[in-house]
């Protein structure tokens, strides 16, 4: 079997425990015996899976970042110079037009580019940057993957999608895995100091500006009744600490992650995701396998409340005291599995959909 591994390069990027890496990495639980993953990470990174990804047969590279890309072209041309690859299939997003380009002058044949995220006018200089970028997403790929409608209409422009051209992967989670634990749940809630009825309020994701966490310090405030926890790495980590401190939210916590989050979800009695955007909303998709009640921006696209057991809301500061009201009618949890499952995204179904994409491109 070793032999017929496809041999698949996957460009990932910052490796910080993210959507886009736990999506990839649950895919390859499932693929490891069929195909052979090398992950190209940035020097940046600061969450590489090390062993996990060894003991699944897989390699890591280390280059530096695009944003260095004198760098970044000469280690990346030095890896297609020196190795095959069946396929380079880049999770960058609008960045993908600088390691498809090296591998289109490379003579790769299959060329990935898959988005998974989408822009906000709010982040004004992000913005500016992917729309300029995603006039070339075009042209270095050969294939064009997407995690949502949103994300590919975005990336690759309405005319390709109305065109058939790009293909959705659906970004399925381990359903098991996922699953409420009253032991994850007393775990987390006693290493927090919680009591049996405090109302715990979660959200899981990178401290970043896109994900907007700052407006549930200004939800936290008004439900001063209610415990918050924000978990995740990012830049932002010591703004939301100050932030924090100076505004005596005694009932925010912000832990950052190191690798298992799973049983938090367990510990929640409430997910909030207020995004800018959102090409999917993994972690979404993740609370609801878990049975929780989401409440979610109106920039989160509408596929990724699989369960309708939630709600979507506006974000602007007037609007805070809707999110609180949400908040206060305290939802309890319910059973979502099967209906994740009968949505196409248990990741069993979905990394073989992916595998047999693979075997398509290869005409095999």
């Amino acid at each position: 079997m070793e032999k017929n591994k496809l041999k698949i390069l996957q460009v990932i990027g910052n490796m910080n425990n993210g959507g886009v890496e736990a999506f990839v990495m649950s895919f390859y639980h499932q693929l490891h015996e069929l195909c052979e993953f090398t992950f190209v990470c940035f020097d940046e990174s600061i969450h590489i899976p090390e062993e996990e990804i060894k003991s699944l047969g897989g390699k890591i590279v280390v280059v530096p970042h695009v944003k260095h890309l004198k760098a970044f072209n000469k280690a990346f041309d030095k890896l297609l110079k020196e190795n095959h690859y069946d396929i380079i299939h880049s999770h960058l997003n609008t960045l993908s037009v600088f390691p498809l380009r090296i591998a289109k002058k490379n003579k790769c044949p299959i060329r990935i580019a898959h988005s998974h995220s989408a822009s906000n006018k709010k982040e004004f200089k992000r913005h500016i940057a992917k729309l300029i970028l995603r006039t070339f997403s075009k042209k270095y790929a050969n294939v064009y993957f997407a995690c949502s409608e949103v994300a590919g209409r975005f990336q690759f422009g309405n005319k390709a999608f109305d065109k058939g051209q790009v293909m959705i992967i659906n970004n399925g989670i381990d359903l098991n895995k996922y699953k409420f634990n009253l032991e994850g749940r007393n775990r987390v809630r006693n290493a927090l100091n919680l009591k049996e009825n405090d109302y715990l309020v979660g959200n899981i994701g990178r401290l970043v500006e896109t994900k907007n966490q700052q407006f549930i310090l200004k939800i936290a405030s008004k439900c001063p009744d209610k415990k918050f926890i924000i978990l995740g790495n990012g830049e932002l980590e010591e703004t939301f600490r100050n932030e924090i401190k100076e505004k005596h939210l005694d009932n925010v916590y912000l832990e950052v992650t190191t690798g298992n989050i799973v049983d938090y979800y367990s510990a929640f009695d409430m997910f909030l995701l207020p995004s800018l955007y959102e090409g999917l909303g993994l972690a979404m998709i993740e609370a609801e396998a878990n049975g929780l009640y989401v409440v979610c921006s109106e920039f989160v696209p509408s596929v990724t409340l699989l369960t309708g057991y939630g709600k979507y809301l506006p974000i602007e500061d007037e609007d805070i005291d809707k999110w609180a009201e949400e908040i206060n009618k305290k939802y309890p949890r319910q059973e979502n599995i099967d209906k994740i499952r009968d949505s196409g995204y248990d990741v069993k179904d979905s990394a073989l959909d992916l595998y047999n994409k693979y075997l398509m491109l290869l005409g095999r």
